[in-house]
């Protein structure tokens, strides 16, 4: 275990091609309030990390917290992947640098001047053409107090880019049809985004295929064309999609949106 004095971090591990670091946004816990921890990676150079469907091979990266009674946590709210072939694989993930931040929910009762320790164990997949397991056991301590400061700049900028990198839901409408082996997507609304850079992702594995899609302008309806995955069992009732689309100047932005899966096999 690392331990920490009250403050916005602990101190990173280093571990193969990866070094993992345990952050809090806020350097004290509020009563009844939620505070945002995050996983940070820094990935080697050509090595990376995994999204919660990481693709045609791959595992996402997991959290197990040890927290004190009446706290808890939240799944991971994922940044949007990017997309690495290898070998003619289709991997979705994380290279350079990211943080996968977590919401803790501190209890109404948490007393004011005491100190708390929070405690999680990562494990995780790193690869370049090889890939190495990884594990660490990570744990902050900080005070109780009425109100909470950000932390560390450092820290701050790291929450900031990856609310940047979650993807904005969106009210667009749509449905997704089965035909053959391919997967039809078709979705309606405002601000639809151009075709250049776009790429999708599907949140669920085992339901689209791992590679690059097709995309195209029916109308005014975007159309999403993927082939099948390979372990395609059964057709789901929803299917939640992330779009990632690269700017000319080197940004991304991203959308997660929901739409109804429809069997086209299935009267109605």
């Amino acid at each position: 275990m690392l331990f920490a004095s009250p403050c916005a971090s602990a101190a990173a591990v280093q571990a193969e091609h990866v070094s993992v670091e345990l952050i809090s946004e806020s350097n004290a816990l509020v009563p009844g309030k939620i505070a945002w921890f995050g996983l940070h990676l820094r990935h080697d150079p050509h090595w990376h990390s995994y999204w919660i469907n990481p693709g045609d091979s791959g595992l996402p990266t997991r959290l197990k917290w040890t927290l004190p009674d009446g706290y808890a946590a939240d799944a991971i709210v994922w940044p949007a992947p990017s997309r690495f072939e290898i070998s003619g694989l289709y991997n979705f993930g994380y290279a350079d640098e990211v943080l996968l931040p977590v919401a803790i929910h501190v209890p109404d009762d948490a007393t004011p001047g005491q100190s708390v320790s929070l405690a999680v164990e990562a494990k995780w997949l790193v690869c370049r053409e090889e890939c190495i397991t990884g594990k660490a056991a990570l744990d902050l301590e900080l005070p109780v107090a009425e109100n909470g400061n950000p932390g560390e700049a450092l820290g701050a900028k790291l929450f900031q880019a990856a609310r940047s990198a979650t993807p904005d839901p969106v009210s667009w409408t749509g449905k997704a049809k089965l035909h053959g082996d391919q997967i039809e997507i078709r979705l309606d609304g405002a601000e639809l985004p151009k075709i250049e850079g776009l790429d999708v992702f599907a949140v669920a594995r085992r339901v689209l295929g791992n590679a690059p899609a097709e995309f195209r302008r029916v109308g005014d309806s975007l159309v999403i064309i993927a082939k099948k995955n390979d372990y395609y069992a059964e057709t789901p009732a929803m299917l939640d999609l992330v779009l990632t689309s690269r700017m000319t100047n080197g940004h991304v932005r991203s959308w997660q949106v929901r739409v109804p899966f429809v069997d086209v096999a299935t009267p109605g």
